[in-house]
């Protein structure tokens, strides 16, 4: 999970880089810049570590960790169509919006006790999981659905 998370973030780092004069390395003739090696380094190493410090191997080994991230960037940008695009910038955006959301443990156990209640009145013969099971799942549905109530309270829509 850390890995993946790392990953992560190093995609991000390299998405949102700018253009800057010094390049560190090349991956199939895609510049990384220095300033993108440091932001990288800043996450990797907790900011313990700079471009200009590390030695040789050590650069060799963040260029090879960070390549991967450029080649799908640019895999991305020729393979997807743009409605694909479209799809997975809002997907990221609602991702990111859903991180900065809160959902507490009380708001989360309301819910479930509504699904419950909810499920008993239909008369469900499904086993309903214990609020320990299904918390986390729950809290994220929550924020999903707060993120998305934000959005629609200032929604002009109009139908012709």
């Amino acid at each position: 999970m850390k890995k993946l998370l790392a990953t992560l973030g190093l995609a991000l780092v390299l998405t949102t880089a700018t253009v800057s004069a010094k390049t560190a390395g090349t991956v199939n003739g895609m510049k990384i810049t220095v300033k993108e090696a440091n932001k990288a380094l800043k996450v990797l190493t907790k900011g313990k570590m700079t471009w200009s410090k590390l030695p040789k191997e050590g650069k060799k080994q963040l260029i090879t960790m960070m390549a991967p991230s450029k080649l799908v960037a640019a895999a991305s940008r020729k393979g997807l169509t743009a409605k694909e695009k479209e799809a997975a910038l809002a997907g990221f955006w609602m991702q990111k919006k859903m991180s900065k959301t809160k959902v507490s443990d009380k708001e989360a156990k309301k819910a479930y006790n509504q699904m419950k209640a909810a499920a008993k009145k239909a008369k469900s013969k499904k086993k309903i999981p214990a609020f320990s099971k299904v918390k986390n799942s729950i809290k994220m549905q929550l924020k999903q659905e707060k993120v998305v109530s934000r959005l629609m309270k200032n929604a002009k829509i109009k139908v012709n």
